[in-house]
């Protein structure tokens, strides 16, 4: 199990160097192989393409994390190690999400966020807070995994070297607390609604 775990950080770390010098559609599998030191076979042992090297980064080294921190109850330091992870790997991460079509790194990201507050999530506590069908745990799921991808993107591809993990989890938590009203019209009164 241990050397199953040791040979794909081995092609990942492999893949993550490659993408320093190369853009992600040229880099090929054989190339992933020759920076690994391994022989092709190994390498479809345990991916299937170079997209899915990609997603095992994403959620061995920062999704599985983040979920170690919402199973003890520390989500807001989940969601900020989230931030962190992405902001110390940013050079990677911004390449990734040059990945666009049918395997966006977007929709990776999407998928496994979505994944993870799917099964974090109290589907009884949600109908009981709301008599609205339409209101279900996977629709929250994709409400906040969509929200969050999105915003995770702007703040790697913006490069912005001021914002830091902290000050994009309090813009989070700052914009999912808030209605779109509240930004277009900040007179209006929240009770007459």
């Amino acid at each position: 199990m241990e050397r199953k775990k040791m040979t794909k950080a081995l092609i990942g770390e492999s893949l993550k160097v490659l993408m320093r010098n190369h853009p992600f559609e040229k880099i090929t599998i054989k190339m992933i192989t020759d920076e690994a030191g391994v022989i092709r076979p190994t390498f479809y042992n345990y991916f299937c393409d170079k997209y899915e090297v990609v997603e095992w980064i994403f959620n061995e080294y920062i999704i599985e994390k983040v979920r170690a921190m919402f199973e003890q109850k520390m989500y807001t330091e989940g969601l900020k190690l989230l931030f962190v992870c992405m902001k110390n790997d940013c050079a990677f991460y911004r390449k990734a999400f040059e990945i666009t079509g049918q395997n966006a790194f977007t929709d990776i990201i999407r998928n496994s966020l979505h994944n993870l507050f799917l099964s974090e999530m109290s589907e009884i506590y949600i109908e009981n807070q709301t008599n609205n069908p339409l209101v279900t745990a996977e629709l929250v799921a994709a409400f906040y995994a969509n929200s969050l991808s999105n915003l995770l993107q702007m703040w790697i591809q913006s490069n912005n070297q001021q914002c830091t993990a902290e000050n994009m989890v309090e813009a989070y938590a700052y914009l999912l607390s808030h209605r779109i009203q509240d930004f277009i019209d900040p007179t209006e009164n929240p009770a007459e609604n």
